[in-house]
């Protein structure tokens, strides 16, 4: 019995039910007994009414005492426990409603064990409690943090025969590699524990590691859907509400935080991959090694010399990707079709093995030591250059300078035709096309050019004199509905050559101009241009859609460059032609850098991304005139789903041009939980398979493993009804806290008997 009372010592108290009888008898003793004679006639009338006396006095007595009995009650602070609630309750029935934090955090070691095993046992040790029979009242409703939308149960009966399936099911539970979201979470069982239930109530158990970073945020810190105040909304529609703290002192870690190249991806050429490395600890870390492996191949490696608390540094690592062979091209025979690409697994990781046996306390969260990058590396960018002003002499022709660009280490595969020429090529096969002193194409081959933009393709103008600016204007300016961002209006300079102006570079300096101007800022401005077309532009798309990287030093400081962004693809024009007629520029050192950093940001900027957002979507165009609608994907753990690739939407319209160009669908693939690599497969009309990666990586903010400072929980952080309680405390708090405290029942009882003490002396008093 003395474990239904919260203060069961304050019992003691009840000794005092003692004071009443002991002031009674010390009472009488203060009476001294006088014989007198007249009191003869007194005694016998007293006699008649001593039975009424004595009773009403002993009532009087009892009412004190248990007044006294009442008082130590309420400091003790009684309460029902849940079997007897229900049988006084005639059998109110109880949901028991668990959150369970189920993100990467809760891997982290909390007692030399990980923080979601201390979750999993703390919620059966509560279910094992709860179980006491096969007639029951308890209801189990089980949540998680990383699908808070649909309980992994929900309201299932908690009894002895139950049990075994339940704690089954939770035995089953295993972490995320995604992060938390408490707002998302909390809203969610906000929502669902104001809905309707049957008679009775709701008690809430919230499981947390206590992240500083899941729980102040400071976009929602002093807003209604902060999580505290989420939490606390929730204590106030429900019995009880429990915040379960099951994360340990161990906030020190580090992680790779990003993979990236740093350029084009092209065979044969030296690609730089940045390793990010952040210390989010309080303790500066020396000697972390870093590994980059590509594939199965031998591993490279950098060391960071130290790295301080909260400070992130980057690592550079180099790699030459090996093209293809000829043995391979061999087996490529005329009904074969060579891939855009070929996926690689980069993964880098940090060597703890370096740390030492005291730098592995720095690194808690073992599964954030490891980033992944699919790299799609190209065999080379195949550039369709289009010569409107053809000439036996190659130096005068308008693509002279652009072939040169055509060497080892560009990574580029060029073909040249002429504007004729133009109309019967297939679009597909290329990613960037150069139309070179060309003003006009018919009517289907500027439609096809139009949607080859829209699906990712990059076209770049470079009128000279052979332009008639109303033909150009008319066939891709179509007044401001077309390819071009601007019209052409006249040609103006100096034909003799003996005056000039030159490049201004725009404050926000251009990726294909960035090279060139940190390696020397006055190149490009010491250009002498001769000769140019001036142009009407659109000023109100300037910083929006469009930019104008270059102009010239002309009174008007006409453009000289203009880039547009076209659905998934760029146009780029500039008002001098690709020869030496116009401009000293394309016999200058400057021009060939520019112009291989020019094909490398255009093809760059239109290529599909391979890395995905743990809980988004795996998603691919698929060219419908060369592969199959049913794609497959298959996770880093080996598990195969496959999905239909379906129209994608009205830019393609299911619409093909005359020629064959691309019929471009999307495939979707919901719900990536899992990091690691994805390899998305696809199957040509001819039968040939392949294979497309994806790579998937912690977030970030996962690795923060900084607690709530306790001074952050005083006050009215949680509010009132929330009882946080610590690992291994839930099953003791569960059978008191959790049920019927009746203190306040008792302090309205003990009022009523004073009350009734006070009046009943009065009366009887009086009447004496």
């Amino acid at each position: 019995m003395l474990s239904w009372f919260l203060n069961p010592w304050m019992l003691l108290g009840g000794l005092a039910i003692a004071s009443p009888i002991i002031i009674h008898l010390l009472n009488k003793r203060r009476f001294k007994i006088v014989q007198w004679a007249a009191m003869d006639f007194l005694f016998e009338a007293d006699k008649k009414n001593r039975r009424r006396v004595q009773l009403e006095n002993f009532i009087l007595l009892m009412l004190r005492c248990l007044a006294m009995l009442l008082v130590a009650l309420m400091f003790s602070r009684p309460f029902l426990p849940s079997s007897v609630t229900r049988v006084l309750q005639q059998a109110q029935k109880i949901e028991r409603v668990i959150l369970v934090d189920d993100s990467l955090s809760q891997r982290v070691l909390f007692d030399a064990e990980p923080a979601f095993d201390v979750t999993k046992r703390q919620i059966k040790e509560l279910l094992g409690e709860l179980a006491e029979s096969d007639r029951t009242e308890d209801w189990l409703t089980l949540m998680l943090t990383s699908n808070p939308e649909q309980p992994l149960l929900a309201n299932e009966p908690l009894t002895r025969s139950t049990l075994p399936s339940l704690v089954e099911a939770i035995d089953d539970l295993e972490c995320t590699d995604s992060s938390a979201d408490y707002t998302v979470s909390l809203l969610e069982l906000k929502r669902y524990v104001s809905g309707q239930r049957e008679a009775g109530g709701r008690i809430v158990y919230a499981f947390s590691d206590m992240r500083e970073r899941d729980w102040f945020n400071a976009l929602i810190a002093d807003t209604d859907s902060a999580p505290n105040r989420l939490l606390t909304d929730i204590s106030e529609q429900t019995v009880d509400c429990f915040l379960v703290d099951v994360g340990g002192a161990n906030d020190q870690n580090l992680a790779i935080t990003g993979v990236r190249p740093e350029n084009l991806q092209v065979a044969d050429k030296v690609i730089q991959f940045n390793v990010s490395v952040a210390n989010y600890g309080t303790q500066t870390v020396n000697q972390i090694r870093v590994l980059l492996q590509i594939d199965e191949g031998q591993p490279d490696y950098e060391v960071v010399p130290s790295l301080a608390p909260g400070q992130e540094t980057e690592l550079a690592f180099r790699y030459v990707f090996p093209s293809e062979d000829a043995e391979d091209s061999a087996m490529l025979d005329g009904d074969q079709v060579k891939p855009r690409f070929k996926s690689y697994r980069v993964k880098a990781e940090i060597d703890r093995q370096s740390l030492g046996e005291d730098g592995v306390v720095a690194d808690q969260l073992l599964e954030d030591s490891v980033g992944y990058y699919a790299s799609r590396v190209k065999d080379g960018i195949s550039v369709l250059l289009v010569d409107g002003d053809p000439s036996s002499a190659s130096e005068r022709s308008e693509t002279h300078y652009l072939r040169s660009l055509q060497v080892a280490g560009t990574g580029m595969n060029m073909k040249v035709v002429t504007a004729s020429e133009l109309e019967s090529e297939s679009l597909s096969d290329f990613e960037v096309i150069f139309l070179c002193n060309v003003d006009e194409a018919s009517t289907d081959r500027v439609k096809s050019l139009e949607q080859w933009v829209q699906d990712g393709g990059a076209l770049v103008f470079m009128p000279g004199n052979r332009v008639r600016a109303s033909t150009f204007n008319d066939t891709f300016y179509q007044n401001g509905e077309g390819l071009s961002p601007l019209a052409l209006d006249r040609m103006m300079g100096d034909p003799t050559m003996s005056k000039w102006v030159n490049f201004e570079i725009d404050p926000q300096i251009h990726p294909s101009l960035a090279v060139v101007v940190e390696s020397d800022a006055s190149s490009l401005s010491n250009v002498d241009v001769f000769s140019w077309w001036t142009s009407n532009l659109n000023s109100d798309l300037i910083g929006k859609t469009l930019s104008v990287p270059l102009r010239l030093s002309d009174k008007d400081n006409s453009p000289a460059m203009v880039d547009l962004s076209y659905g998934s693809g760029n146009v780029i024009v500039f008002t001098i032609p690709g020869d030496g007629d116009w401009t000293m520029w394309p016999s200058s050192p400057t021009f060939p850098p520019v112009m291989i950093d020019l094909v490398d940001y255009l093809v760059g900027s239109g290529a599909e991304e391979g890395v995905v957002e743990l809980g988004g979507e795996v998603s691919y165009p698929v060219d419908m005139s060369a592969y199959d609608s049913r794609v497959s994907l298959r996770d880093p753990q080996n598990e195969k789903v496959e999905s239909i690739a379906k129209p994608n939407g009205e830019s393609n319209g299911g619409e093909s041009d005359r020629n064959g160009a691309s019929v471009l669908y999307r495939v979707k693939f919901d719900g990536v939980q899992r990091r690691g690599f994805y390899e998305l497969g696809l199957s040509r009309h001819t039968g040939e398979e392949e294979m497309v990666l994806f790579a998937a990586n912690v977030d970030p903010r996962e690795s923060q493993l900084k607690r709530i400072p306790a001074s952050a929980l005083e006050g009215d952080f949680l509010g009132e009804k929330v009882t946080m309680v610590a690992a291994g405390g839930l099953v003791g708090q569960q059978v008191s806290g959790g049920e019927t405290e009746i203190w306040l029942q008792i302090l309205l009882f003990l009022f009523a008997v004073l009350v009734l003490e006070q009046v009943l002396g009065w009366f009887w008093g009086k009447k004496r």
